[in-house]
């Protein structure tokens, strides 16, 4: 039966607009192509009546018609989609790729018989050695190929992919900023997890329907999770291509709740896919985020540490190494020190395990006076607690964490997010602060700002005011004092998102989140109260400018 590719936009029963597109018998349509054939029956491949049919005979010509969308301008390549078919050319079912990725077709031999396997190939996934329609190509040891190739449908051939015709596809430049913060409003148990609920996604890299963030222009990026769990240990872990960089560990005991967050900076190549996966318990929604920043300038300084075991003394030194652009932290003595002059940002998150109260903090050499944050965990059980931190450093100067114990997987990291001579330091958008006394007020004041530069925040309104458009990093910490306590994040008096503290096993219990939000001048943020008391002391409130746009 000879067909040709058509659309049919039909009215379903509850009266739905909807369309189909597909392959539809030839002698059923017009005798000439691209004419409209109205019906008021019923198809045999709809499930609702056709109002309107077109018909075609080129390449996807059917992505339009019936006065459907056409494909957006900017866009991936459209590319074939089957799994082991015995010839490519039985392969009729296409997707639309995203931005960074390739059509990938792939040649295997299954017990002496060929097979073939098409569909889209993230760019990591090809082989980059090759310029024109074809990305990469190779012939395995048993002579079947490999083949990634940029252009709509490329993929409809191994053999003939070298001369594929590529289509242009409108494909944008690297973004100059990527920022995204996403929050889950489902639980995941033993998943990757979706974020489905995106509050920002600048640079297009998030993907709210399969939860990864894909790199779209390379250099160093920070990232930070926070997991909540509900009587159970939940632990999560940051992939990076499939492979574990950090885990986090959310533990309470039945009937309470728990919060972790964590942090990592990592060096990125184009393509690479980063996603957190629950490996174990349940990570329960509206309290579980995702968010990642690029890192602007990549000849800046940044590192990331972690402990591979439980450590004890009041300088805690960290020995797991995963970036260190400028060799600029000792393993030996813990201290990061700065390479040369300039804003630097810190971020710390520190566990414990079993029946044990303490504080964390950050030590500068140059006298800066830091907050601290509360770790209290029960016997068998773990609790972490984190921050997130600056200071204006000479080169020579410098910083390393403080507490009189902690756990693996607690973690250190930090960049340099402006050089010394570039900025105003008394105006440049930036503030630390801590709550002094208990608060059930909204917004709540922390009232104790640290630093003699900063800018933007008021220690009488508890309201920080974006001074410029940009990308705005904020984290809040909030601690509960036996008791339940819920707070959220607030732009121009609107939720963003909230968290929760639960303090009724353990005492004392921490809450951090950070927030990646794009702010015009004058949008002004800051933290409420839902229910509870805020417990002073500890709880704390940072801001900074990322980027202005």
């Amino acid at each position: 039966m000879s067909v040709v590719c058509a659309v049919q936009q039909y009215r379903a029963d509850n009266r739905d607009i909807g369309y189909w597109t597909g392959c539809y018998p030839k002698q059923e349509c017009a005798a000439v192509d691209n004419r409209t054939v109205v019906s008021t029956k019923r198809s045999q491949y709809i499930d609702g009546v056709v109002q309107c049919r077109d018909c075609c005979t080129s390449d996807i010509c059917n992505a339009y018609g019936c006065g459907s969308h056409k494909y957006p301008a900017t866009r991936g390549p459209i590319c074939f989609d089957c799994e082991n078919v015995s010839d490519p050319r039985d392969c009729h079912t296409v997707t639309p790729c995203n931005l960074n990725q390739k059509c990938f077709i792939h040649e295997k031999s299954i017990f002496g018989k060929r097979y073939f396997t098409s569909k889209c190939e993230s760019i990591m996934g090809c082989l980059p050695h090759f310029t024109g329609p074809v990305v990469g190509r190779r012939r395995d040891l048993s002579g079947l190929c490999i083949h990634c190739c940029d252009g709509d449908l490329c993929n409809s051939d191994c053999s003939t992919a070298s001369n594929a015709t590529v289509n242009n596809v409108n494909k944008p430049a690297m973004p100059d900023y990527v920022a995204f913060h996403a929050v889950a409003y489902s639980p995941t148990n033993n998943a990757v997890v979706i974020f489905d609920h995106v509050i920002t996604n600048v640079g297009g890299g998030y993907d709210n329907t399969t939860g990864v963030f894909t790199v779209p222009t390379p250099g160093l990026y920070v990232f930070s999770w926070t997991i909540e769990t509900y009587g159970q240990r939940t632990e999560a872990v940051l992939l990076v291509n499939g492979v574990q960089q950090a885990l986090s560990r959310a533990d309470q005991a039945s009937s309470y709740y728990d919060t972790t967050t964590s942090f990592a900076v990592l060096k990125l190549s184009l393509g690479d896919e980063v996603k957190v996966k629950v490996t174990k318990g349940n990570a329960l929604a509206k309290h579980t985020l995702f968010s990642g920043w690029k890192i602007n300038k990549t000849e800046d300084a940044a590192f990331s540490v972690s402990l591979s075991r439980e450590v004890t003394g009041s300088t805690i030194v960290f020995d797991n190494e995963t970036l260190d652009t400028d060799s600029a932290y000792s393993t030996s003595t813990g201290r990061f020190v700065a390479p040369r002059s300039g804003l630097y940002v810190f971020m710390m998150s520190g566990s414990t395990y079993g029946n044990y109260e303490y504080s964390c903090k950050l030590y500068f050499s140059n006298g800066e006076s830091q907050p601290d944050v509360w770790v209290d965990s029960a016997s068998g059980l773990y609790d972490s607690s984190s921050l997130m931190s600056f200071g204006w450093l000479n080169a020579g100067e410098y910083v390393n964490s403080e507490a009189s114990r902690m756990a693996s997987h607690s973690v250190f990291a930090g960049w340099q997010l402006i050089d010394d001579s570039s900025v105003n330091k008394t105006t440049y958008p930036l503030f630390l602060a801590h709550l002094y006394s208990d608060s059930s007020r909204t917004p709540v004041v922390f009232s104790r700002i640290y630093s003699s530069y900063h800018h933007g925040y008021s220690g009488s309104t508890g309201i920080f005011t974006a001074d410029r458009d940009g990308i705005y990093i904020f984290l809040y910490n909030i601690e509960a004092n036996r008791g339940l306590v819920r707070t959220d994040l607030r732009v121009n008096g609107v939720e963003k998102f909230e968290t929760r503290s639960d303090g009724r096993h353990s005492g004392y219990d921490d809450t951090s989140a950070v927030a990646v939000l794009e702010l015009s001048s004058n949008d002004q943020v800051s933290v409420g109260v839902k229910y509870g008391t805020v417990d002073g002391g500890q709880s704390l409130f940072f801001g900074t400018l990322l980027a202005e746009t």
